[in-house]
């Protein structure tokens, strides 16, 4: 999103959170609904953070 910065390792972790929590709200039942807005409001707060740093770090 950071006009291509990031690293494969990067996007393995993020691959592999966002199949885990999938699996987990599988798991426990939860519909197909509400995990696609869970994970979409995981995503959200991840790009929202990195957009945080990113800007912080700069202004350092």
């Amino acid at each position: 999103l950071s006009a291509g910065v990031g690293s494969v390792g990067g996007t393995l972790v993020g691959v592999l959170i966002i199949g885990v929590l999938r699996n987990g709200l599988n798991l426990l039942g939860v519909s197909p609904f509400i995990q696609q807005v869970v994970i979409g409001v995981v995503i959200a707060l991840a790009v929202t953070i990195d957009t945080l740093r990113r800007r912080s770090n700069s202004a350092h």
